[in-house]
C-alpha cells in the first residue's frame, strides 16, 4: 500500500517536472546543461552547476546520516537496556520519532523536490536505491503507526492475549528496517561519491570511517553488556541503595508489610506499585512492565523472586516462565526503601564471625515416593535451628543455586524443619507420650526436642524438565549449593481467628511446619488443662509461644496416599483436638481412596464444594493457595464468585 503511494507520488513528480519543462523551454535547456570533465582515464562525467545547489538533496543526505548512523543506535539501546531507565518506553519513542521525522522528510523531498542529484556514473543503481527507499519510507511508517499501538497495548491494565506476537512483530520488524536503513545509507553514500573526482574519494573513505566506528560501538556496547560490565557498573550503587529513603510515607508502608495489614495497604497506599524480592521491599511506582502493565496487578504487594529467576509464571498462566536479566536484579536493587524482619534459621558456629559461607554440600537424598525426595545440606559453619517460637515465623524460602553447573537455574525452596530426621523423631515419641497420659492420665518423663539438627532439610518433587533444577538435584548428591536465605514474608496468620489453605499436590510443602507447630500448640493445651503448667513447660523447652486460637480448615489434593507427605502431623492434629473443646484444624482430602477418621472428597474443587464446607460463611481472614497450575488459575475465579475480596486472596 505505501509503495505504490509513493510510486503514485513519484509520478505525479514527473508529470509535474515534464509539464513546467514544456511550459518554459528555457528551464529545460539550463536543467539539461551539464559541466563535464574527464577523470584520470578520460571518462566524462558531468557535474552540478556547484557543490550544495540541490539543498533537498543535501539535507536527505545529512539527514539520513544522523538519524541512520547515530540516532538510531541510540533509540534501540533505550528501550532494549533501558530497564533502569523509569520512562525508557517514552525515551525510545521520542528518539526513533527524532530517527522517523526527518528520514521521512527527507524521502518526500528527494521524490517531490525540484532537481534530482548527480550521481556520476552510478545512474544504472539509482532505481534500486529509489525503489528500496521506496519500501523503507513504507515500513518506517507502518513501524512508527505499530508502535503507538504497541505502548497503548503495554500500559492497558487488561488483559493483552497477543502482546507477545505485537512486541515480537514489532522487534523483528524493527530490526529489518534497522538493517535495511544501514545498508541504504552505505549505498547512498556510495551513488553519491563513488566517481566524484578529487574531493569524491576523500568524502567517502571518510563517511565509511565514521560510519564503520558507530556500528562497531554498538558491538562493543552489546559485548560489554552481555559480559555484565554494564551490570557490575550499575551494581556498585547496590549498598547505597539498600538503605531506607527514610521517608514518613515508605516507613509506614514498611510497617504495614511487616504487620501483615493488608486493608490499611489497600487504604493508605493505593496509588503505589510495591513487591517484595528476597527480604527488601521494592517501589515501583511509575514503572511501566516491558510484558504489560496488567502484569504489575498481579504480583502487587507480592513476593517476585520466582517470577524473577523463572521459577513458574503468572498463576493464571497469562505471563508464562521467564528468567529475567541481571539488569532486573538491579533495577530492584536500586528501587528497595526497606527490609522486611529477618528470621534466624541457621547460627554460625563463631558467634564472632562476620564472614558468610553459603557454600552447603549434599549429604542426604531420602525418597520418600517416585517422584518426591527429601534433601539434608550441612555446612560445618553452622547450626541448624530445630523450631521455629512463633506462628509468624512461618512461609520463608531459601534460595539455592549449584556451583558445579552454571546452566541450572536458580530455585527457591522452603526449608521444612519438621520433617529433619530428629524432628520425625521426636515428633512420633511426643504423640506417643501425649495419647499415653491421656488414656491412663499418669505423668511421665516428657520426650526432648533436640536444639539443633544435623542437616537443612528441604523436600524436592522432581519434575521431567530437560534442565530443570529439581531433575539436576536429584541425580547430584556429594555436590556443593549456594544456599542463601530464608527470605520472603510469612504467610501472615493472624493471632487468632480463621483461615483457609487450598493446596495440591507439593503445595503442602509450606506449610508443613505451621501445621507442626499447631499439633505442638494442641499437645501444650492439652497437657495445660489435665495436668498443669509445669508439665505442659517441660514440652516446651525453648519458650514457643503456642497458640490455638487460630482455626484453619485445609483442603488438600493428592493423587493417592504415597502423596500425602505430613500425614504424620495432619492426622495426629485431627485425632488429639478432640481432648479440647474446640476444633482447631478441618481437614479435607481430594483423593480417590478413603482414609479412616478423615473427611475425603472425590469431587473438584468447586464453588458447590466450597460452599459446602465453608457453609457460605466469608469471615475468614485469609485464603493461602498453593499448588500446581490448574489449581492456581481455577481457585481464585471461584473464590471471587463467592464474594471473596483480592486481598483476602494470597498465593504462596
Amino acid at each position: 500500500m505505501f509503495t505504490y503511494i509513493l510510486f503514485l507520488g513519484l509520478t505525479i513528480k514527473q508529470s509535474y517536472t515534464q509539464q513546467v519543462y514544456d511550459q518554459y523551454p528555457q528551464i529545460s535547456f539550463l536543467a539539461n546543461q551539464n559541466f563535464k570533465h574527464k577523470d584520470l582515464y578520460g571518462t566524462n562525467y558531468e557535474e552540478e552547476e556547484s557543490p550544495g545547489s540541490n539543498v533537498f538533496f543535501t539535507f536527505h543526505q545529512y539527514a539520513n546520516f544522523i538519524t541512520w548512523a547515530i540516532l538510531v543506535d541510540l533509540g534501540i539501546i533505550a528501550n532494549r537496556y533501558g530497564i533502569l531507565v523509569q520512562y525508557k518506553m517514552e525515551v525510545h519513542a521520542i528518539i526513533m520519532i527524532l530517527v522517523i521525522i526527518p528520514s521521512v522528510v527527507a524521502e518526500f523531498f528527494m521524490i517531490f523536490g525540484e532537481g534530482d542529484p548527480q550521481l556520476f556514473g552510478q545512474e544504472n543503481l539509482e532505481d534500486i536505491h529509489g525503489l528500496l527507499g521506496f519500501i523503507f519510507l513504507g515500513l518506517m511508517i507502518f513501524q512508527a503507526i505499530g508502535g503507538i499501538v504497541l505502548k497503548f497495548c503495554i500500559q492497558s491494565i487488561n488483559i493483552q492475549s497477543h502482546l507477545k506476537i505485537q512486541s515480537l512483530l514489532h522487534i523483528y520488524l524493527g530490526y529489518i528496517i534497522y538493517l535495511l536503513g544501514k545498508i541504504q545509507l552505505g549505498f547512498g553514500y556510495y551513488l553519491s561519491f563513488s566517481n566524484v573526482v578529487n574531493e569524491g574519494q576523500g568524502n567517502l573513505i571518510s563517511f565509511w570511517c565514521v560510519y564503520a566506528f558507530m556500528f562497531f560501538w554498538r558491538i562493543i556496547f552489546e559485548y560489554l553488556y552481555q559480559n555484565g560490565k554494564f551490570y557490575q557498573f550499575f551494581n556498585k550503587k547496590e549498598e547505597r541503595s539498600r538503605q531506607q529513603s527514610g521517608t514518613l510515607s515508605n516507613s509506614l508502608m514498611i510497617q504495614y508489610i511487616e504487620q501483615n495489614e493488608q486493608s490499611q495497604l489497600q487504604e493508605d497506599f493505593k496509588s503505589r506499585l510495591w513487591v517484595m524480592f528476597n527480604n527488601e521491599i521494592i517501589d515501583l511506582t511509575e514503572f511501566v512492565h516491558p510484558g504489560g502493565q496488567y502484569i504489575w496487578n498481579k504480583i502487587k504487594g507480592r513476593e517476585v523472586s520466582r517470577f524473577i529467576f523463572g521459577g513458574c509464571g503468572l498463576e493464571d498462566e497469562t505471563a508464562k516462565q521467564y528468567e529475567h536479566s541481571k539488569n532486573a536484579l538491579v533495577l530492584l536493587q536500586n528501587r528497595v526503601i526497606g527490609q522486611l524482619n529477618r528470621i534466624t534459621v541457621t547460627i554460625p558456629n563463631d558467634e564472632g564471625s562476620t564472614t558468610n559461607i553459603t557454600s552447603w554440600k549434599l549429604d542426604t537424598i531420602t525418597k520418600l515416593n517416585d517422584k518426591i525426595s527429601y534433601f539434608g545440606f550441612s555446612n560445618s559453619q553452622y547450626r541448624i535451628i530445630s523450631q521455629f517460637t512463633q506462628i509468624h515465623s512461618f512461609g520463608k524460602y531459601f534460595q539455592i543455586k549449584s556451583l558445579e553447573s552454571k546452566t541450572v537455574p536458580i530455585r527457591q525452596y522452603t526449608c521444612i524443619l519438621s520433617m529433619a530426621p530428629e524432628n520425625v523423631e521426636y515428633r512420633i515419641q511426643l504423640v506417643t507420650y501425649i495419647e499415653s497420659i491421656v488414656k491412663t492420665n499418669q505423668q511421665s518423663n516428657a520426650p526432648l526436642q533436640p536444639k539443633y539438627l544435623k542437616e537443612l532439610p528441604m523436600i524436592i518433587k522432581c519434575y521431567e524438565s530437560q534442565k530443570g533444577f529439581s531433575k539436576y538435584i536429584h541425580k547430584h548428591k556429594n555436590e556443593m549449593y549456594d544456599i542463601q536465605g530464608p527470605f520472603g514474608p510469612s504467610h501472615g496468620i493472624p493471632n487468632k481467628g480463621k483461615i483457609v489453605i487450598i493446596c495440591g499436590g507439593t503445595g503442602i510443602f509450606p506449610f508443613l511446619d505451621l501445621l507442626d507447630f499447631l499439633l505442638k500448640s494442641i499437645i501444650y493445651q492439652i497437657t495445660l488443662n489435665k495436668f498443669g503448667k509445669q508439665l505442659a513447660d517441660s514440652l516446651n523447652s525453648y519458650d514457643c509461644s503456642f497458640n490455638t486460637d487460630v482455626h484453619i480448615t485445609l483442603f488438600m489434593a493428592v493423587a493417592n496416599k504415597s502423596e500425602l507427605i505430613g500425614s504424620d502431623i495432619l492426622f495426629p492434629i485431627i485425632q488429639l483436638q478432640k481432648h479440647l473443646q474446640k476444633e482447631v484444624l478441618r481437614l479435607i482430602i481430594k483423593i480417590k481412596e478413603k482414609i479412616e477418621g478423615i473427611e475425603t472428597i472425590e469431587e473438584r474443587f468447586s464453588k458447590e464444594m466450597f460452599n459446602r464446607y465453608l457453609a457460605k460463611n466469608l469471615d475468614y481472614q485469609r485464603y493461602l493457595i498453593c499448588g500446581p497450575p490448574q489449581i492456581q488459575a481455577s481457585v481464585p475465579i471461584i473464590l471471587r464468585e463467592m464474594g471473596v475480596q483480592d486481598n483476602f486472596i494470597h498465593f504462596i
